[in-house]
């Protein structure tokens, strides 16, 4: 075997012939790093054998329109809407999150609800994928069994399979579970029982034999013979990744490439809501998103977030303002709450959640700028109530909105809905998708929004009564009564 030395840019998955500190190619420092490969075989004067290569015959590859490719649903209506409808059949899914996020759990959830499934375990015994698995369904005990592997199906792994009913699910699905860190027993056992789908957990943690786990070319090297394999036999694998101090799937960035999809699940550790997202997905749009809520029985889908994120709200409230954010084609409603105090210090204090902290900076000195309340003198801290985080600018208003009433200790009517972007001149501008924006809360019975001027005619079916603002000035006066 011929033994290679590359260096690999953890973080745009470049390839350099040497060592360097910094990337050429995105400029990040102290992101490359060695990578061993081995080629072929070698001849006796050290020089490298090349195969030659066959004629490939061009395939039939003509769809009907009318009958589009099947997808394998999981009926778990968050996951399949940011799938695109479900699992592309032969597709290679990495799926990310910070510890505790609920990865696993999410895939034992998929696990039991398709049908001939297999689940590969590389970081627990059987015996305890068993149990987090009896915790998140119920399991018919007397159809439940348990029978040794046939010899030689998976040498390195536990001889142990478990082959349950879960409730919801035929008796002849037989999904399985085995515990291996050997590819090559994965590989094997796949083809001997044919599954639609398989979940890998994770591919930090598998593995060919006498590899070293956790390097960037033991990593490489699994994404690559995993997506071969997929693609050569047709079934679906998701891959479990684990992530980094920085939030980032670990390994080379090549790993996202490889993949069809990438699907990340975040959540803050002081709230149970559960964000899914697709920040890559070759077979479906990456604007949808998927929300859960963290319960003793696994993950629970959110089909209405607005009504959860409002339940709690108190009605006039100082500070406490209703605004639509859109996260992908979907419109949520959230609450924004800004709190305003005299500062006992020499230098105001300035703490926000869920909106970024130089933003809440801008929207403090427009108010400062281009209305008669000064924010100098006092402390100001934003929150958005939920757990989410925003970054889209058609919360502008809403937060401008949220820091005039702290601050004239006068609330907006509960029925009354907030949504603009906000520029440095203190304008109020336009934001995507009003209309339908509008249609969302007019289903939660708000019956008033103010908003920036509308470009186009609202159609019949808005009825709220909309109060067009064009400045910071103007939503003191629409909002407050003020002149």
């Amino acid at each position: 075997m011929l033994r290679c030395v590359n260096y690999i840019c953890t973080d745009c998955g470049d390839n350099l012939a040497k060592w360097a500190g910094q990337c050429p190619s995105c400029k990040a420092w102290n992101t490359v790093k060695e990578f061993k490969s081995y080629g072929g075989k070698t001849k006796k004067n050290g020089a490298s054998s090349a195969s030659v290569g066959k004629n490939l015959a061009l395939a039939d590859t003509t769809l009907d329109p009318k009958k589009p490719l099947a997808r394998l649903c999981t009926h778990i209506e968050e996951l399949d809407r940011v799938l695109g409808g479900g699992f592309f059949p032969g597709s290679v899914i990495l799926f990310g999150g910070s510890p505790g996020v609920g990865k696993s759990t999410l895939a034992l959830q998929i696990f039991a609800a398709v049908a001939n499934t297999i689940y590969f375990s590389g970081e627990e015994s059987v015996q305890q994928v068993e149990h987090r698995l009896t915790r998140l369904t119920q399991r018919v005990n007397e159809n439940s069994t348990t029978r040794p592997v046939e010899q030689g199906a998976l040498p390195h792994a536990e001889k142990t399979v478990s082959k349950t009913t879960i409730l919801g699910l035929k008796k002849e699905n037989n999904n399985k579970i085995f515990s291996t860190h050997a590819l090559e027993d994965i590989f094997t056992t796949s083809d001997t029982n044919k599954p639609d789908l398989i979940v890998v957990d994770s591919i930090q943690m598998v593995g060919t034999q006498h590899s070293s786990f956790g390097t960037l070319s033991h990593i490489r090297e699994n994404a690559e013979l995993i997506v071969k394999w997929s693609k050569q036999s047709g079934v679906t694998v998701l891959i479990i990744g684990h992530v980094t101090k920085q939030d980032e799937i670990a390994g080379p960035k090549v790993l996202e490439h490889m993949v069809d999809t990438v699907l990340r699940l975040e959540g803050e550790k002081n709230t149970d809501v559960r964000i899914l997202r697709a920040t890559k997905n070759r077979f479906g749009s990456t604007q949808e998103v998927g929300v859960f809520r963290m319960k003793s029985s696994g993950l629970v889908e959110l089909k209405n977030p607005s009504e959860f994120f409002l339940a709690e709200r108190p009605d006039n409230a100082y500070g406490s303002v209703v605004t639509v954010v859109r996260e992908g084609n979907r419109n949520f409603l959230l609450e924004a709450q800004v709190l305003t105090v005299s500062t006992s210090f020499g230098q105001p204090r300035r703490t926000s959640h869920g909106i970024d902290l130089s933003k809440f900076h801008l929207l403090l000195a427009v108010i400062s700028k281009f209305t008669p309340f000064s924010c100098a003198a006092f402390d100001a801290y934003a929150s958005i109530v939920g757990g989410f985080r925003i970054k889209e600018p058609s919360i502008d208003l809403a937060v401008c909105a949220a820091i005039l009433s702290s601050r004239l200790e006068k609330e907006i009517p509960a029925d009354t809905i907030v949504l603009g972007e906000v520029g440095l001149s203190g304008e109020v501008r336009s934001v995507s998708d009003l209309e339908s924006r509008l249609v969302q809360a007019q289903k939660l019975g708000f019956t008033r929004a103010i908003v920036p001027k509308i470009r186009e005619k609202l159609s019949t079916h808005v009825t709220l009564k909309v109060q067009e603002v064009r400045t910071i000035g103007e939503l003191l006066k629409v909002g407050f009564g003020g002149k």
